[in-house]
């Protein structure tokens, strides 16, 4: 073979492989520019969280006419999902239940289609997933978690409801698809309102949102929290909520304390005694407002309730220096997750005592309390003019809605105590 037909050959298989690698560094070059999109798109919906909430609750407003706002929030709810007026917590009875979770297969197709490429071939499979590798929060553990199964607010023994099994990353692949489909869609249509055949996955929920048997709810418990003081006045505690250190919600005011209805170890036993809405806001207290690590349970040690902060929560609740009502639960309509709206009313010195070392910043975000003197917390004035004065753009929906119930039964709540009692 003479030398032209060697340099012929070599020639070839220099353009080939010049030509495979150019196709590889497509490849690379469409899948990144694929992820680059789902981190900004996740940027701007965080951006835009008040106004896609309010797209968010008009539309399912009109596609489910029972739904109403609470106040001027973008909270949504109705008449089967609250009490006729707010109840004790310790009536609302809780129960267990063995009901696989559901799985919905259109659901979980639909929300793939907001997910990034993994490869050129293939998207992510869940947005569990895709936020974890591509933008994973500070908190983020696929831990197990209570399902709703059945609420019955309605019940002449009071209400109840009824709870399964389930794990976060089942919120995750959920809600935050139905946000970020949300976000893009609005993003695309920024003059008119999104055209519901642009929200598939949105769409398959719209005319019944809760949808316990057909999707996998994991409610959350928001707890506005009340200072009440001896002349009846009262206050209230917010969360700004970290951008980089929570999966939902970052950079919005939130309720404090707030928290996904969860077992707190990885005890068998913990799934008996953790079902307790009550240990939920206890729990959520000595986390978010005395710094406590989140009580995970990884070695399978369970909390001791008997011990402070808990037992002190508890003997308050006897003594009746701290009063806890329900509300009923209510529809974050951006991304369709269910709360259980409660209010917490301490007397002051009560507070005071329990709260002494509160912190300014936790493992979620940042502590509003107001004016602080020698470390005591003293919260933001519970009235009108200044709940007006929030930024009502980054108000989460659950604590813009637990303000607007709040005022609605300012009177009852501030009451003084013996008025409860008799």
């Amino acid at each position: 073979m003479d030398a032209e037909l060697w340099l012929g050959l070599l020639g070839s298989l220099i353009g080939a492989g010049g030509v495979y690698f150019a196709w590889r560094a497509l490849d690379r070059t469409v899948v990144e520019e694929s992820r680059d999109a789902f981190v900004k798109q996740r940027a701007d919906l965080s951006h835009r969280y008040g106004q896609l909430c309010e797209t968010a609750a008009d539309m399912q407003l009109l596609s489910r006419p029972s739904l109403q706002r609470i106040g001027g929030s973008s909270l949504l709810w109705e008449p089967a999902m609250r009490p006729p007026a707010p109840v004790p917590l310790s009536a609302v009875r809780v129960a267990w239940s063995d009901t696989p979770p559901p799985v919905n297969h259109p659901l979980l197709q639909a929300a793939r289609r907001c997910l990034p490429k993994e490869t050129k071939a293939r998207r992510y499979e869940r947005y569990s997933g895709a936020l974890g590798a591509l933008a994973r929060p500070a908190l983020y553990e696929n831990r197990p978690s209570f399902r709703l199964v059945e609420a019955d607010w309605a019940s002449p023994q009071g209400p109840r409801l009824v709870f399964g099994t389930g794990h976060y990353f089942d919120l995750v692949d959920q809600n935050e698809a139905l946000a970020h489909e949300l976000a893009v869609a609005a993003s695309r249509a920024p003059a008119s309102r999104p055209h519901w055949k642009a929200l598939p996955l949105r769409g398959l929920l719209a005319r019944d949102p809760l949808s316990l048997t057909r999707r996998v709810v994991l409610p959350s418990v928001g707890t506005l929290t009340l200072r009440r003081t001896p002349d009846g006045q009262g206050t209230f505690f917010l969360l700004l909520r970290g951008a980089d250190r929570v999966a939902t919600g970052g950079e919005t005011y939130g309720p404090l304390p707030a928290g996904m209805v969860q077992p707190a170890s990885l005890s068998p036993l913990a799934h008996r005694q953790d079902l307790d809405l009550w240990r939920t806001v206890m729990r959520e207290y000595n986390e978010e407002l005395l710094g406590a690590p989140e009580a995970r349970g990884d070695s399978g040690t369970e909390v001791d309730y008997d011990q402070p902060p808990y037992s002190s929560l508890n003997a308050a609740v006897t003594d009746g220096t701290l009063r806890l009502w329900c509300m009923g639960m209510a529809l974050e309509p951006l991304h369709l997750a269910v709360c259980i709206l409660t209010v917490a009313v301490f007397e002051a010195e009560t507070f005071d005592r329990i709260f002494a070392g509160a912190v300014k910043h936790n493992e979620e975000g940042t502590v509003i309390s107001g004016s602080r003197t020698n470390g005591i917390i003293k919260g933001l004035p519970l009235t009108a003019a200044s709940v007006a004065d929030l930024p009502a753009d980054r108000m989460s929906s659950p604590a813009a809605g637990l303000l607007q119930l709040a005022l609605q039964h300012r009177d009852f709540l501030l009451a003084d105590p013996e008025r409860h009692e008799a």
